[in-house]
């Protein structure tokens, strides 16, 4: 494993690097840069790591991604101004032009939703972990269970239950 090239090294752990960092800064581009940055120093590291253990370098480029991301956040190079071009304009106009009403009803809908999330990492943080790793980030149910000492069928059943959780929660909120 240590043989392996730097992009089969960044295709394979990007995926949780760049969602950890996207969870600091909520910018796509910047979470990006995050991941890459982690994950080219990690290998150049790797022939000090284990990266045969799988529990162990996921752990270690979330918590990097987390904490790359925070200094970024806190960096002020990392504010960029942007100068638009005719191109970008007239498309911005467009995006102006739309019902105010549906903006607003949009904008709503996004916040409630938010807003239910939120409430359902506070109020279940293990699940929402569990949910997070292994629906949005693909990282397989043995692995998640190996790194919350569960077995294979508690983590199935508590994404279960997450998703059960938060599908009348959203109800509540859209009915």
């Amino acid at each position: 494993m240590k043989n392996q090239t730097y992009e089969e090294f960044y295709l394979k752990y990007r995926k949780i690097s760049k969602a950890y960092a996207y969870g600091i800064l909520h910018d796509w581009n910047m979470a990006d840069d995050v991941s890459q940055d982690v994950l080219y120093k990690m290998y150049n590291m790797r022939k000090g790591l284990n990266v045969d253990n799988e529990k162990m370098m996921y752990s270690l480029i979330r918590r990097s991604s987390v904490n790359k991301a925070m200094d970024y956040k806190k960096k002020s190079s990392s504010r960029h101004e942007f100068v638009c071009t005719e191109d970008i304009s007239e498309i911005l106009e467009v995006q102006r032009s739309v019902d105010a009403e549906e903006v607003i009803l949009r904008k709503e809908k996004k916040e409630s939703m938010y807003m239910v999330l939120e409430r359902f990492r506070e109020e279940q943080p293990l699940n929402y972990e569990i949910l997070i790793q292994v629906k949005y980030l693909d990282i397989p149910v043995e692995i998640v269970a190996e790194e919350f000492g569960l077995t294979k069928s508690g983590v199935n059943n508590r994404i279960y239950k997450a998703k059960r959780w938060l599908k009348e929660e959203f109800r509540k909120v859209y009915e």
